[in-house]
């Protein structure tokens, strides 16, 4: 049942990004790097293959910023904001 919701909460996301002509934000993406991290406490088969599938899209969606070091500084910065809540929820 776990993996279920896994996939629709992932297939939401994406669907909601992927219909979306706005840019990503840093604190989007951080909030995504946030899920995968949580699908990563899961080391089931299932759990494994959401969090590589997580992983391999955020790295997708963030592909496009890679060279903007202003706005990697920024995702990080966001990222490190909710790190604490992130691995404890």
């Amino acid at each position: 049942m776990k993996s279920i919701n896994t996939v629709f909460f992932l297939t939401i996301f994406l669907l909601t990004f992927s219909c979306s002509d706005k840019e990503l934000t840093p604190n989007e993406a951080a909030q995504q790097t946030c899920n995968c991290m949580k699908l990563s406490k899961d080391t089931s088969e299932e759990g494994v293959k959401a969090f590589t599938d997580c992983n391999n899209k955020t790295k997708e969606m963030m592909a496009p910023f890679r060279e903007n070091a202003e706005w990697m500084e920024e995702w990080k910065g966001e990222l490190m904001k909710i790190l604490k809540d992130c691995m404890t929820e």
